[in-house]
């Protein structure tokens, strides 16, 4: 029972006595701990998320941030919590009752396994009477329910891998495998593969995956390991996809674990939603251990005591700086829109309070509301709202149709809260008040070359204003553009008109000869006066505006 794996890196085997002489005399049970009561479960399963009320001080797009733990940490243990951990402490204890490495005969029945195993011949022993003691469940129950979230709960109070020097063995008391999304047994015995490598930062999936071996190679490969490292329970997650299963698909996936259960003695878990309900009643029940331990159907929280004291908890965490009060109207209309389903409560009570936030004018108005609630729900779930109407109706030949719903995630209500906010007009000043010196230089520019052409600086001005006004981005070669156009277009209308008035003409009449004595802004005097190409005088005298300075900006 020994291999390559580096032990150092695993928790070494500490044996309690559970009270139960079979337990307590076999290794693999008595590493396992102590049997939980209802209030230690209770106590382990519970979670909260981390609440300070000076957070409520916060901006508020950190606060959001802060109500997003909710979906994280939040978990009030329910009656079907308590029953589901003691299935499952019980189906991981009971699958190791015929393996005890303490026994003469552990070695000898292990061969015998083992030598079914490596023939390949595991098939002929699916409706066989071998003397087994593992045993297997079905867990079915709509999307959001929490029977993936309490099942991880459950077995992470388990150690993952415990190393037994005395015995040279390493033992993984249970691993989770999502089923294959088209129900594939060769992708499903590549995932335990991979899950075992995580656990024990081995190959397997490199060793027995190369060189395309064949079904019945990949399954007595998966059977070997879980006799190898002493697995005592394997859940199997998502099982509705073996209704994607190609034509048998589905009955091999089935017979192959009722084989584990019945020659390997590994317990099974199954999980899936009502559309998997026909393989856990129709094929499992076939097989000689299918319904071991019975089935947990999964359903939505009644409307009781129980559904006044998880929204009682929900209540206490709000972010807002108007704290509300959860009253009777509350608790019937988030009833009515979540079903019963904690998930969906939770990610709407989420993001209710995230739009409050971002929505609010003033302090007061950051509140939950009935509306509020009600616009959420449409917004953000609708994608669920065939399932929930077959809830609320009771309608299960509905529900069975809800193929897989997924339940929208709290980044998406929470990012389009903040799309509000993008279609929003920000109201900021216009650039040419905020002393932006980039944006200065092109109005003092812009300004100073249309002067240097005859035009007085109070008409330059305005023009050159408006300009920037209806496009703070605009360049100095658009502005003069622009402002030489409006002006041309004034004195066109004017004459037109037939304007007896005229415009006095604001340019200079200077000889060529007396250029030379005109101000340094005049383009006369700076042709006049250029030592080089007229562009690089443009550019030295501050004409032309330096490109450069637009790129890196």
């Amino acid at each position: 029972m020994t291999n390559n794996t580096n032990h150092s890196y695993f928790k070494i085997a500490e044996y309690i006595d559970p009270g139960l002489p079979e337990y307590a005399d076999n290794p693999l049970i008595a590493a396992l701990g102590y049997i939980y009561s209802a209030n230690e479960v209770v106590t382990m399963l519970e979670n909260r998320p981390k609440f300070d009320s000076k957070e409520i001080n916060l901006k508020g797009h950190v606060r959001v941030h802060a109500i997003s733990r909710l979906t994280r940490d939040f978990f009030v243990p329910q009656t079907m919590h308590l029953v589901l951990e003691q299935k499952l402490s019980q189906l991981i204890r009971k699958s190791y009752l015929g393996r005890n490495p303490k026994t003469a005969t552990f070695k000898r029945k292990l061969n015998q396994i083992r030598s079914i195993i490596q023939n390949q011949d595991l098939s002929s022993y699916v409706h066989s009477e071998i003397n087994s003691n593992a045993s297997s469940m079905a867990i079915a129950g709509i999307s959001g329910a929490g029977k993936s979230t309490a099942t991880n709960k459950i077995l992470n109070s388990y150690d993952k891998v415990i190393y037994h020097p005395e015995y040279q063995l390493i033992q993984v008391p249970w691993i989770k495998i999502d089923c294959p999304y088209d129900g594939s047994l060769s992708e499903f015995c590549e995932s335990f593969f991979i899950a075992l490598d995580k656990r024990l930062n081995t190959r397997y999936r490199d060793k027995y995956t190369a060189g395309r071996p064949t079904i019945g190679k990949l399954i007595a490969d998966v059977a070997d390991l879980c006799l190898i490292h002493a697995v005592g329970l394997i859940v199997v997650d998502e099982f509705q996809h073996m209704n994607l299963a190609k034509s048998g698909g589905e009955k091999k996936m089935i017979n192959f674990l009722v084989t584990l259960v019945n020659v390997v003695e590994v317990s099974i878990v199954l999980i899936g939603t009502p559309t998997a309900l026909r393989l856990f009643s129709n094929e499992f029940r076939q097989a000689r251990r299918a319904s071991g331990e019975g089935s947990i159907v999964w359903d939505k929280m009644a409307f009781d005591e129980n559904w006044d004291v998880f929204l009682g908890e929900l209540f206490q965490y709000q972010w807002l700086e108007s704290h509300t009060e959860l009253d009777e109207a509350f608790t019937h209309l988030l009833y009515n829109l979540s079903q019963g389903i904690p998930d969906i409560a939770v990610k709407l009570f989420c993001i209710a309070q995230a739009k409050a936030i971002l929505l609010a004018d003033s302090p007061t108005e950051e509140c939950l509301t009935i509306g509020l609630f009600n616009d959420v729900f449409e917004e953000e779930f609708s994608i669920v709202r065939p399932m929930l109407d077959a809830l609320r109706t009771n309608d299960h030949s509905a529900l069975k149709n809800c193929k897989d719903i997924v339940i929208p995630n709290i980044e998406s209500g929470l990012l389009n809260g903040f799309d509000h906010l993008k279609a929003a007009p920000l109201k900021t000043p216009k650039r040419i008040e905020t002393g932006d010196s980039l944006q200065n230089d092109v109005v003092n520019n812009a300004i100073s070359t249309l002067v240097s052409m005859g035009v007085t600086e109070d008409i330059v001005r305005p023009l050159v204003q408006d300009c920037i006004a209806s496009n703070p981005e605009v360049s100095l070669i658009d502005i003069i553009h622009q402002a030489t156009s409006s002006f041309a277009t004034t004195n066109v209308a004017n004459t037109k008109k037939g304007t007896k008035k005229k415009i006095k003409s604001t340019i200079n009449k200077v000889k060529e000869g007396d250029w030379g004595q005109l101000s340094q802004s005049d383009l006369r005097k700076v042709y006049v006066s250029k030592s080089d190409t007229m562009y690089k005088a443009l550019s030295e005298n501050g004409h032309i505006y330096p490109i450069e300075r637009l790129l890196a900006g």
